[in-house]
């Protein structure tokens, strides 16, 4: 759901907030919305705070769930200490069991809500200021190997849905194009090019930054048999222009598609149920351009729509097989031995 749909449960200062960094900062609207459930649990935690500490001692997880944050106000915020935030990310690790990752996110979720209070003299000091991040522990990226991904796609096409086509489409693209879910959900038929002078798909990324990617045979194949059992909608239908239709004739939804690629997926993972999310075929895309076709990092950045190179670093992982090859190849006594060899050849 859309952080739209919560308005009449919050506070004005937080529908302000949140509009601000959607529409005039132009964040991406799935940012957003965990942006606003982020902030939900750190006004509720205030709410306790404030008028109720006692629930807090005595912590109710099913209770926390209901806690109306409507009257939340901006004195309320302007009472808020450093302390109290430290305390509000102990709450989300003792109480609410929160990874380091998930508290990160909600620490910078906050930090930016202050900043942007304090900046409009909401609150006379921005309380978020000193606090840090957790560690967090790098894990390699989980990811298809290339016959599992041959295999999902061989299922998905020969499977008994009546959306199968589409669904192979769908599979096909994030297996080719690295794409992030929003991503696919947003394309639009307009944004696609395929004639014998181009074949691209023009995407739209984080921060509403577009960017250009190029397509290989299969997925113009997929594409087109696609569109050849696409629903017809009229020019009236506001999702006329959406690529991948439901059987409503509604632009596809996100949830959809993650049970489409989870179904898919279980079929292919020995362990089955475990991970099995659409983002599992945006890392398998990377990791196979980068250590199958040896593509350069710069490259894939730009492939990702990575803003910064750090998060595309991930992917340069060095799988084992190829570690030893490295290592067997790549060392003074093999390199000494190759020129002995060659020496000894002449």
């Amino acid at each position: 759901m859309s952080f739209l749909d919560f308005q009449s449960e919050s506070p004005e200062f937080l529908n302000n907030y949140l509009k601000y960094v959607r529409f005039i900062s132009f964040n991406a609207e799935t940012t957003v919305n965990e942006a606003y459930f982020d902030l939900r649990t750190l006004l509720r935690f205030i709410k306790l705070m404030l008028y109720d500490e006692s629930k807090l001692n005595n912590f109710d997880p099913d209770y926390f769930k209901n806690i109306s944050i409507k009257d939340i106000t901006l004195s309320d915020m302007r009472k808020v200490t450093n302390q109290d935030l430290h305390n509000f990310i102990r709450f989300l690790h003792n109480d609410l069991k929160n990874s380091p990752k998930t508290r990160n996110k909600k620490l910078a979720s906050l930090k930016k809500l202050f900043e942007y209070l304090s900046a409009n003299n909401y609150i006379p000091t921005n309380p978020s200021l000193g606090l840090h991040s957790a560690k967090v522990e790098k894990r390699l990226p989980k990811y298809l190997t290339l016959e599992q991904s041959k295999k999902l796609l061989s299922n998905t096409i020969k499977s008994d849905s009546i959306n199968k086509i589409r669904n192979y489409a769908i599979t096909c693209i994030f297996l080719n194009c690295s794409l992030r879910l929003s991503e696919l959900v947003g394309i639009n038929i307009s944004n696609i090019k395929i004639d014998d002078s181009e074949q691209t798909i023009r995407v739209t990324g984080k921060g509403n930054k577009e960017r250009i990617l190029y397509l290989d045979k299969a997925v113009c194949e997929a594409i087109n048999e696609y569109l050849k059992v696409r629903p017809v909608t009229g020019r009236d239908n506001p999702d006329y222009d959406a690529l991948f239709l439901s059987s409503r004739k509604k632009r596809i939804s996100r949830r959809a598609v993650q049970t489409i690629i989870k179904d898919e997926m279980i079929q292919v993972r020995e362990d089955k149920l475990k991970d099995c999310h659409v983002h599992i075929l945006r890392h398998t895309s990377t990791t196979l351009l980068y250590n199958e076709n040896n593509i350069n990092i710069f490259i894939l950045k730009e492939i990702l729509g990575h803003k910064s190179l750090k998060a595309t670093e991930i992917y340069t992982h060095v799988p084992d097989k190829k570690l030893k090859e490295i290592m067997e190849n790549c060392t003074i006594s093999s390199i000494l031995e190759r020129e002995r060899s060659n020496k000894n050849g002449g």
